[in-house]
């Protein structure tokens, strides 16, 4: 098809895919996203810190070693009492006795520690005797008095068991080897809350808050790409001026982050790696991918919208738009690429797998912006009278005026930027590693 300007056959082979074959290409864009998404439910959200440490570290080979030999260190305690009244009544026993029965029905749990599980040992006629701390669920006063006159003569069992102020009974739970911190943790506030709920509880430990990190993952990477997206709309509204164009990026934005993240899923079920699991290092790569994939694609819409205006005809504009900006969107995509598979080098497991997953977001996202969207400028109806065309935003007359002063005082410009890189470097001895 003869578009009017000279340009290469790979160019041109380029240009036919978005507007002769332009359902075609965005058919096959679409399945072979829909394709890569499908890994999505193969993601996995990891809570295990020590796996972002090198497996060749001596104390990660100490650490797996003492857990190999001696099962899960890993425990949650759970505190439960009221402000202001003692733990020696009748219905905090029973309820202590229902939360232990609750937690060792569980599958994930192996052992539970409170005074419930414990045993005294009392000498009688000269004899040692050794029974239950706690022996049934419903006590008397008179065994309550007991168990407290008990603990107050051992006080190195009452502080595993009782709180210095004698409101808070506290009981350690220690999970199953091999069972994800995250169900553990979930498992057991089940249980605590669904049973304690006429207390304050308070959950703690390494397991509860390891156990946590899964969720705190998903909440922080929904919040980083749902405020990014509004500002990102809010942006492409003010300069697009056009709905059409701004659903246009955004359909590129999804669809990379989706491919991103299924391709993710589709590593760790083909290879079983550790380096796929999406871990606490890993929240930072929506929002990356997103900026990456909304500036190819406003790069895309605004040099159409800027041909549109001059050559008054869809098709030539986006010929034009694609010859000016195929090679430059390649060049920044396949270098960026580059730059993220340097991380591949890492001894981190997460980081390795952050390059390479970002790295095909990115490529996706370039191809999305190469053939996918021109395909679809191609097929919608353009008002060739609307202000979006006609008039040009307030972004493109901001950077015309930027523009106009940097050719008009180009050695200023210079300096400035010199100065402002040097006063970077004289930081750099300031940075702290944490």
């Amino acid at each position: 098809m003869d578009y009017n300007f000279k340009t290469s056959p790979i160019k041109s082979w380029c240009i036919d895919q978005a507007l002769t074959y332009s359902k075609r290409t965005i058919f096959l864009t679409i399945f072979a996203t829909l394709i890569m998404g499908w890994g999505i439910r193969y993601l996995i959200m990891d809570d295990d810190m020590m796996k972002m440490l090198p497996q060749h570290l001596d104390s990660r080979k100490t650490w797996d070693a003492v857990q190999n030999e001696f099962g899960s260190t890993e425990i949650i305690f759970i505190a439960f009492g009221n402000k202001g009244e003692k733990v020696y009544n009748l219905r905090p026993f029973a309820d202590l006795w229902a939360l232990t029965n609750g937690l060792q029905n569980l599958s994930s749990i192996q052992e539970v520690s409170n005074i419930t599980t414990s045993t005294r040992i009392d000498q009688v006629d000269g004899f040692m005797q050794i029974e239950e701390l706690q022996k049934f669920q419903e006590l008397n006063k008179s065994q309550i008095n007991s168990i407290q006159l008990y603990l107050e003569k051992n006080d190195n069992i009452k502080k595993q068991f009782v709180s210095q102020s004698d409101e808070y009974f506290i009981t350690t739970v220690r999970p199953y080897g091999g069972v994800g911190l995250d169900q553990f943790r979930n498992d057991v506030v089940a249980i605590g809350d669904s049973l304690l709920a006429d207390y304050n509880v308070h959950y703690g430990g390494t397991a509860y808050v390891t156990g946590s990190i899964p969720q705190m993952i998903r909440d922080d990477v929904q919040l980083l790409v749902k405020v990014g997206l509004i500002i990102m709309i809010i942006i492409l509204l003010v300069n697009l001026r056009s709905i059409p164009a701004v659903g246009m990026v955004m359909i590129v934005i999804v669809f990379s982050l989706i491919s991103m993240l299924g391709f993710m899923g589709w590593a760790y079920k083909i290879t079983g790696s550790n380096k796929y699991l999406f871990a606490l290092l890993n929240t930072s790569m929506p929002i990356i991918l997103l900026t990456i994939a909304n500036s190819d694609g406003v790069h895309v819409m605004t040099k159409f919208f800027r041909e549109l205006r001059f050559q008054k005809n869809v098709n030539n504009a986006i010929a034009s738009g694609m010859d000016a900006l195929l090679v430059p969107i390649f060049l920044t995509s396949i270098t960026t690429i580059a730059a993220f598979l340097t991380m591949s080098s890492s001894p981190l497991e997460p980081l390795v797998g952050y390059g390479i997953c970002i790295s095909v977001g990115i490529g996706w996202a370039w191809l999305l912006s190469s053939f996918f969207l021109p395909a679809l400028i191609s097929l919608n109806n353009w008002d060739l009278d609307s202000k979006a065309v006609t008039n040009p935003s307030f972004f493109e007359k901001a950077i015309g005026r930027l523009g106009s002063i940097i050719f008009g005082y180009p050695k200023i410009v210079l300096c400035s930027g010199i100065l402002l890189v040097l006063f970077g470097c004289v930081g750099l001895h300031k940075v702290v590693v944490d």
